[in-house]
């Protein structure tokens, strides 16, 4: 006997009654003057610097040009929420920049960079494995300046401001959407609705 579409549709309702969408916050700080520090690279993506050997000699003025890199999966598509918190606790003027997962440029801060404030951006994104660049202002990348075809590989521009750099600080939040997770009664509302579609089937037989 063929089980009727009612009976399926139920099931799948019990599947979702219940299940509650969760969401992840993932932390990135640092500072920009830590050698330890190891997401730091230069603007041209060389090792990071700490000491200029220029003259006159200004230390400020090339760890301003640091970028911190990390890796940021999206585990499902929805709404992911950057929240800076790096500047209000003294740190730097930051400048963010987040590519796709093929590196080329997605969106940054730059409609509020530069006015020696924090940040808090939420952006649609696609399931996938990004990468998140933060610098101090306004130090950024090719890939914005110039558009495609240019990517993170071609490195940034170079230009962060020593006076923008505070005491060297730098916090984003993340926050992700996760995968809906069942409550705790929804394995039961399963199991009773299955324990229901086997009775009806030995009725009919």
């Amino acid at each position: 006997m063929r089980v009727p579409m009612y009976l399926i549709l139920a099931l799948l309702g019990l599947l979702l009654i219940g299940s509650s969408a969760s969401a992840d916050t993932l932390v990135y700080s640092g500072n920009f003057d830590d050698p330890l520090n190891t997401h730091l690279v230069y603007y041209d993506l060389t090792p990071a610097q700490f000491h200029d050997t220029g003259s006159p000699p200004c230390d400020a003025c090339v760890i301003a040009n640091d970028v911190a890199l990390y890796s940021l999966t999206v585990p499902v598509a929805g709404n992911v929420e950057f929240q800076s918190l790096g500047f209000g606790n003294g740190g730097a003027d930051p400048y963010f920049t987040l590519f796709n997962p093929d590196t080329t440029f997605v969106a940054s801060n730059y409609a509020t960079a530069g006015g020696n404030n924090d940040f808090d951006l939420t952006y649609a994104l696609a399931a996938g494995a990004y990468t998140v660049a933060l610098g101090v202002f306004d130090n950024m990348s090719f890939a914005e300046n110039l558009g495609s075809p240019y990517m993170l590989s071609d490195g940034f521009i170079g230009l962060g401001e020593s006076g923008s750099l505070g005491n060297a600080y730098y916090e984003l939040d993340v926050t992700t959407p996760t995968p809906a997770v069942p409550e705790p009664g929804t394995l039961l509302l399963l199991g009773s609705g299955l324990g229901m579609l086997g009775w009806w089937r030995r009725r009919q037989r």
